[in-house]
């Protein structure tokens, strides 16, 4: 591994995008913080992240809500930029792909809004 080159963001860790990119970014000797959706009975393994080589130095796993721009923020926090990889998703096929989709359109532009109006330097 490389030197620290510093923090960055990766929203939706336990997807497969974000899961192989935290993997590269540790890799390449950044540190990482990645969110996951909120898990109150901590059922969810989490052991394709946590024994990412690198990852018990450098990887910070925070909980966010796409319906809520502001749980992002102690994860964004410090990072030198962030990739919003995090999308809803109906893991029931109970609501239809519009209505999904309409929910990944709001929580990306809750979360600019917020960053935008905050004057952050962090890109999306």
């Amino acid at each position: 591994m490389e030197e620290d080159k510093g923090t960055v963001c990766v929203t939706g860790g336990t997807g497969f995008i974000a899961s192989w990119l935290i993997k590269r970014l540790l890799e390449e000797g950044y540190s990482v913080r990645t969110t996951i959706r909120p898990d109150p009975e901590n059922k969810r393994d989490l052991s394709f992240l946590t024994g990412l080589p690198g990852a018990a130095e450098k990887l910070e796993i925070f909980t966010a809500d796409l319906s809520d721009p502001l749980s992002f923020d102690a994860a964004i926090e410090g990072s030198k930029g962030v990739f919003h990889v995090a999308t809803p998703v109906d893991f029931e096929n109970k609501e239809p792909g519009e209505v999904v989709t309409e929910r990944a359109i709001s929580g990306t532009l809750g979360m600019l809004e917020i960053r935008n109006s905050e004057e952050s330097c962090v890109h999306f």
